[in-house]
C-alpha cells in the first residue's frame, strides 16, 4: 500500500529528521540515513509546492 504524504505532515517529518540530526550523537552510518532522508523530504516538499503553483495557475 503506498502512503500519500500531503505537506503538513512532510513538514512535519522533516522537523523531526532535523531534530534527530542536532540533538543526538550519532554514528556515521546514521546520520548518513538521516540525511539522505532529510534530502528525499527536501524533494518531496519542493514537488509538493510545484504542484500545487502549478495547480493554482490552471
Amino acid at each position: 500500500m503506498r502512503r500519500t504524504l500531503d505537506r503538513s505532515t512532510v513538514l512535519k517529518e522533516l522537523d523531526g529528521v532535523a531534530d534527530k540530526l542536532a540533538g543526538s550523537k550519532l554514528t556515521s552510518p546514521q546520520r548518513l540515513d538521516l540525511l539522505r532522508r532529510q534530502a528525499q523530504l527536501g524533494d518531496l516538499r519542493d514537488a509538493l509546492a510545484d504542484r500545487a503553483r502549478r495547480e493554482q495557475h490552471v
